[in-house]
């Protein structure tokens, strides 16, 4: 099969060209994303890879398909604005990525250990010399509760890493699972005991800003939130109100809405970063803030990349795909 990559990191060089040979691939690389600016480019292949962020519309889907491609294979777990009604009426088969939910899990209990401990206020005060005790108190994290929305694979990893810090954890899930040692509560409960409330479910209508001004109310002063999952899981203009007010006590956020237009960019030289409430949150001291890399690790882009190569192999071979992802 020929298959083209595209959004292709150099970081991901060695991987593409390891998996293409383990599948007998002829794959050509690409840096650009896919758009209808260079959609005429995959005429010769049938599969591509892609990372998905939001620039497969309708269109691109369609003129892709008219141009000879049967197969895409994301290098993401996120599918979601896909039309995937119309991918199954035009005959194309379509994957998401599966990658090692530890890049994510110990990302997120580093930012809940940052936000305990005052770490950006402390690292910030030493970068000019104030070595003082100052506002520096933190907490610790086994007279805490932690609330985990969402125990998939990542949720699941997470309470894993928590168990040795002698916590309380209690879980919301729509599907809860038997976990030792974790509690399922009602969503309004969790958000009621928790002292850190973490993120690790998927968007959709139901969820898209779940945590927003009535949510917030209804947690405790100083409640911490930690969200390195979807970024509309957050109303992000509720949740400045909410540590303007104080009603959140700090905040590690990886993936903030509408962050297709700052993160994967180096704005140093001229490029202004115009997204304002991004702005806005950076500029607190109890609030961290990483341009959507908690999944960025050796292990992971290696997973990634080898899921989307798998899926093209299985699509080709008419075989079932275990990442494939349909409109039922």
């Amino acid at each position: 099969m020929k298959v083209k990559a595209f959004s292709a990191r150099p970081d991901e060089a060695p991987y593409f060209d390891l998996f293409a040979k383990q599948y007998g691939q002829e794959l050509e690389k690409c840096p650009d994303a896919l758009t209808m600016d260079n959609i005429d480019s995959v005429k010769g292949f049938e599969g591509l890879s892609l990372v998905h962020d939001g620039n497969l519309t309708d269109e691109v889907l369609k003129a892709a398909h008219d141009r000879g491609v049967k197969y895409i294979a994301l290098r993401t777990i996120g599918y979601d604005g896909i039309n995937l009604k119309l991918a199954r009426d035009l005959g194309m088969r379509i994957s998401n990525a599966s990658y090692s939910p530890y890049s994510v899990a110990n990302y997120t209990v580093m930012l809940m250990l940052m936000c305990i401990r005052r770490a950006l206020y402390i690292l910030m005060r030493s970068h000019t010399a104030d070595d003082s005790l100052g506002s520096a108190r933190g907490m610790e994290m086994q007279n805490m509760t932690v609330g985990v929305i969402g125990t998939g694979r990542i949720g699941k990893a997470v309470i894993q890493n928590l168990r040795g810090f002698g916590c309380k954890i209690i879980a919301y899930d729509i599907y809860p699972s038997d976990i030792a040692g974790v509690e399922y509560v009602t969503l309004d409960e969790l958000y009621r005991r928790s002292d850190i409330i973490t993120l690790h479910t998927f968007l959709s209508p139901q969820t898209e800003h779940m945590i927003n001004a009535e949510s917030l109310a209804k947690m405790k002063d100083g409640v911490i939130i930690i969200n390195a999952a979807r970024g509309g899981l957050i109303d992000t203009g509720a949740l400045i109100d909410a540590i303007e007010s104080g009603k959140v006590g700090g905040a590690g956020i990886d993936c903030v809405e509408g962050e297709e237009s700052v993160v994967r960019t180096d704005h140093r030289y001229g490029d202004r970063v115009t997204n304002h409430d991004y702005i806005i949150l950076k500029s607190f001291q109890n609030t961290i803030i990483s341009p959507h890399v908690a999944f960025y690790t050796d292990q992971a882009v290696s997973d990634m990349v080898r899921s989307s190569l798998e899926s093209l192999d299985h699509f080709e071979k008419g075989e079932k795909a275990p990442l494939e992802v349909t409109n039922r």
